[in-house]
């Protein structure tokens, strides 16, 4: 298909977007990734003493989850043109996915407040870590839904990249089964939570089919036709 200017510029804002998104990562790290298998009490002393450094990295997440309704519609200019309907599709699934996993957010802040209350004194840790226990439920249960909706939005916009081919073949297949794993995943963990630990490790498909579009964009641009034909 022809590939207007503005297609053009989209299609850099959007590479430009799936890597700043990885500032998620930021985020997750100090809050999450390095508080693997810490007890409550410990997590509790580090954000005590930590809590600037706390709520800047949630700041990190909320400002991730922003840029991919953004992303979503910086795709949906890049995509209308191959068939309108279904890029609007992708793009409400997609908002769909940002506007829950923003909404996680609120149940994290509150979990902080109990990481804060230990200090107090209040209640007893036993007490603030069964609350925190079922806080960390309530975020996740948002998160794997948020994904769900992703998932389901960027495998119709990879779809549609395999449709127009304005990526080459191999990369739009890529990104469609790293969609199907950002669906399966959550969706797995949530009928057998025991088993969503062992399965995060897959989403790393998506991720790199994600990275790997985003240089593709900024790089080489979408494939015009001439480029297709050839």
């Amino acid at each position: 298909m022809k590939v207007t200017a503005e297609q053009r510029t989209y299609a850099r804002i959007a590479g430009i977007l799936l890597l700043v998104h990885l500032i998620e990562i930021l985020g997750d790290y100090p809050t999450i990734i390095a508080r693997g298998g810490e007890t409550f009490a410990q997590t509790a002393r580090y954000v005590v003493e930590h809590e600037t450094l706390w709520r800047a990295a949630l700041l990190c997440v909320a400002l991730a989850w922003i840029l991919v309704a953004v992303m979503a519609f910086a795709l949906y200019v890049v995509l209308a043109p191959v068939q309108k309907r279904i890029a609007q599709l992708a793009l409400i699934l997609r908002l769909g996915g940002s506007f829950v996993g923003e909404a996680t957010l609120m149940v994290r802040v509150a979990k902080t407040q109990l990481y804060s209350a230990s200090a107090a004194a209040m209640f007893t840790t036993e007490q603030l870590g069964r609350l925190a226990s079922m806080t960390q439920q309530t975020a996740n249960a948002g998160i794997y839904t948020a994904w769900i909706f992703m998932g389901l939005g960027e495998g119709i916009f990879f779809w549609l990249f395999l449709r127009s081919r304005y990526l080459p073949r191999a990369l739009a297949g890529f990104g469609i089964v790293g969609s199907i794993v950002l669906v399966a995943v959550p969706l797995s963990s949530l009928v057998y939570p025991q088993f969503g630990a062992a399965l995060k490790p897959l989403l790393l498909t998506s991720l790199l089919a994600e990275i790997a579009t985003a240089v593709w964009l900024l790089t080489k641009g979408l494939r015009s036709e001439k480029e297709t034909a050839g």
